[in-house]
């Protein structure tokens, strides 16, 4: 096989653009074998032999379109990339997901010098970290089987794995990651890594296993003698063996017996995508879209630039449908799934995800009920009405400000400079920023820290009107609603980001949020204000707030944050007829490993400092023993983004906010939410029409705060039907 050929394989996925042909004989013998496999596929598909759940059953029709799209597939010119998965390993779906996506299409390459004298394939060694002699410019030219060039492993995503599963055992794995993207060739204010380990392949030889990797270079770097881009796409590559101490027979055992062998089912599989698209979030701007906006895809909403690149082509049923908007214009990730015969020995069968388990595993960050009591304990759970709100922001403004929001600003402006000076030292394109303590910030979120009066945005972006108008919409349907602003990671942690921050958080960090609060509480806008509960209470227990690596609160900010909603939502006159019987729900404890999507925007070097987490949640369930579900038809619905799926669709799930809301309230919710769309997600509820919207009688609308400043679109709006 020529070199792109021999590095895909069906089982893995099939993603092609057209390759330099081989010498005519060679092809025809190749070209009969394929046919077959796609025979044999498409008599699996015929003959209902994938995933037995009908809407993971990728019909002919399907495999046709995504065969087309593949064979004209430019990974930098090309807004959708298809794919399909066989067999759904963790090793197939990763390859699939990760392999030149589009999405990670850097479309503005940074200026490069040649550094003197130019370095040389055969030369390359990375601090050690590819052995000597080893380099190869072709796939060909390495000792590498046919069965093994059929199992390529996807490097990032396999790192991450490897992560969660056993760091020791893998640090020397790491560490090459580490030295490969480390070499900048003397262009030391190159943003980002000149070359990754792009995918990795198992080599057996004789009784030692070999680790043989793919380092992918940026188009722009063109200096390395003897190196070339074998498969034409943009991006030149080298092949050369890891040093062989990167891999041990306890790694090697983990990948054959589960990442390259076990076979997810369709539960674990929905649960994949949804995982990916949220670590991808803050990054790539991803959503997984729903089975409703996907089937058939594109729908009536699609963007015309992707219907056209579909050239009137349609997908009944697929898969799985990611859109990302990571440079400005919408690109699309399209996969179908089919479950083929399992390989020897796996097991296909539904099992619970290993990423979940109950409770009692070592260097567990746990959240028992003990420590939450003392968290419960620091704070004031009585919820306040509009009037006493309305009292304690003018009271703020007062004592922070001496009347005045420019005092307040001004009283933090050693902060504020310390702020903005991280953000300078970290390249634009940076987006995590690392804090004291373990804690990561987001880019986004500080640049809120520093935003001016939120009301004064331009283009749309002020949210007071769109807040206004759908709370008056609402109301005169005779529904209430009520605002919940999530407070912003550096919000509740300023002192983790900088040694200026205030005292015990006070004054608050982000004194135009108060400011904003306090004009839609005159506007008759009724909140939940998390942020003096946070405070108090954060020191409290034994878990933080938020997740150290990540963007999103924890076990026990949220739970606290379901009671503080649920005290709010008892008072009003018509509860006590929407929950005249109150459900016990109860809860059991289950921990989780997740590497943090913070951590996911470091470097391979700076990752090296900070392990993945280990993760505890309360999942709830129903009297029955069985897991709490949100439901559509409750009176009560939720309206948010991923703060609201975080722990309900993964990490062990059914552990989010609007399970233990529902637990709090002893009914279920409704919960609406998508990535990224806390300001948007009120078209979800209006699509429903008119008739599902009158069941409602309250509408918890959940923001982060950090999406009241400069929102990646306006916040418009949206008619209630």
């Amino acid at each position: 096989m020529d070199g792109r050929a021999e590095r895909l394989s069906l089982s893995a996925c099939e993603a092609a653009r057209p390759l330099p042909a081989p010498a005519a004989a060679e092809w025809r013998g190749r070209l009969v074998v394929a046919l077959a496999v796609w025979w044999v596929l498409w008599l699996w598909v015929a003959r209902g032999a994938c995933a037995p759940a009908p809407e993971t059953v990728p019909n002919p029709g399907d495999l046709a379109v995504v065969r087309e799209l593949s064979a004209s597939y430019e990974r930098s010119q090309s807004r959708i990339m298809a794919r399909i998965v066989a067999q759904p390993t963790r090793a197939h779906l990763d390859f699939a997901t990760h392999d030149r996506n589009v999405l990670m299409n850097v479309p503005e390459p940074p200026t490069l010098k040649a550094p003197t004298p130019r370095p040389r394939l055969a030369d390359l060694s990375f601090e050690g970290s590819v052995a000597a002699g080893s380099p190869r410019d072709r796939l060909a030219d390495t000792p590498l089987t046919a069965a093994e060039k059929r199992e390529p492993l996807a490097a990032a995503p396999l790192l991450n794995y490897l992560a969660n599963w056993d760091y020791d055992a893998s640090e020397k794995l790491f560490l090459c990651a580490a030295y490969v993207s480390e070499e900048k060739w003397g262009n030391a204010d190159a943003p980002r890594p000149l070359q990754t380990l792009a995918t990795l392949f198992l080599h057996q030889r004789g009784e030692v296993v070999e680790l043989w990797a793919k380092i992918e270079f940026e188009p722009n770097v063109t200096f390395v003698d003897g190196v070339t881009d074998e498969d034409d796409d943009g991006y030149p590559e080298a092949y050369g063996q890891l040093r062989q101490d990167a891999v041990n027979d306890k790694l090697v055992k983990q990948l054959r017996s589960d990442y390259l062998k076990r076979v997810l089912d369709p539960k674990e599989v929905e649960t994949y995508f949804y995982e990916l698209s949220s670590a991808w979030y803050e990054k790539l701007r991803t959503v997984a879209l729903k089975p409703n906006e996907m089937r058939p895809w594109p729908s009536a909403d699609t963007e015309p630039e992707i219907k056209r690149e579909m050239a009137g082509r349609t997908l009944q049923r697929p898969t799985a449908v990611i859109r990302g908007t990571p440079f400005g214009k919408e690109l699309y990730n399209v996969f179908l799934v089919c479950w083929g015969e399992p390989a020897a020995g796996a097991d296909a069968g539904p099992r619970k995800s290993r990423r979940c388990r109950g409770s009692g595993a070592d260097g567990i960050i746990l959240a028992p009920d003990g420590s939450f009591s003392q968290v419960l304990a620091a704070v004031h759970t009585e919820v306040d009405s509009n009037a006493a709100n309305l009292a304690r922001w003018r009271q703020e403004l007062q004592d922070w400000g001496n009347g005045s929001w420019g005092d307040w600003v001004n009283r933090l402006a050693p902060f504020r400079a310390d702020v903005r000076e991280k953000l300078d030292a970290r390249p634009a394109e940076a987006k995590a920023i690392v804090g004291g303590d373990g804690f990561l910030f987001f880019r986004g979120s500080l640049e809120y820290l520093l935003s001016g009066d939120l009301r004064q945005q331009k283009d749309e972006r002020d949210p007071y009107p769109a807040l206004v108008d759908y709370n008056e919409q609402l109301r005169a349907k005779g529904i209430d609603m009520l605002l919940v602003l999530i407070p912003a990671k550096p919000e509740v942690y300023p002192d983790r980001l900088s040694a200026a921050a205030p005292k015990a958080g006070r004054p608050y960090v982000t004194p135009f949020t108060r400011k904003l609060l306090l004009e839609l509480g005159e506007a008759g806008v009724e909140s939940v204000d998390l942020l003096p509960a946070f405070l108090d209470a954060r020191d409290a227990g034994d878990e933080p707030f938020y997740m150290p690596l990540d963007t999103h609160w924890s076990n026990t900010a949220l739970r606290l944050a379901a009671k503080l909603i649920g005290a709010r939502v008892k008072q009003y006159p018509w509860y006590a007829k929407v929950c005249p019987k109150p459900v016990a729900y109860t809860t059991q404890e289950a921990t989780s490993s997740r590497t943090g999507d913070l951590r996911g925007m470091l470097t391979d070097s700076e990752k090296l400092r900070h392990r993945p987490m280990k993760l505890s949640a309360q999942q709830v369930l129903r009297p029955d023993g069985k897991p709490y579900e949100d439901d559509p038809d409750s009176p009560i619905v939720m309206l948010g983004d991923s703060f609201c799926g975080v722990f309900q669709f993964e990490d062990c799930q059914h552990a989010g906010v609007s399970a233990h809301l529902a637990k709090e309230l002893g009914r279920p919710v409704d919960l609406i939410m998508a990535h990224g769309s806390g300001p948007l997600i009120r078209g979800q509820l209006a699509r429903r029409g008119a008739e599902a919207v009158a069941k409602k009688k309250l509408v918890i609308w959940t923001v982060v705060s950090r999406d009241l400043y400069n929102y990646r679109a306006p916040w418009r709006k949206i008619p209630v039907p």
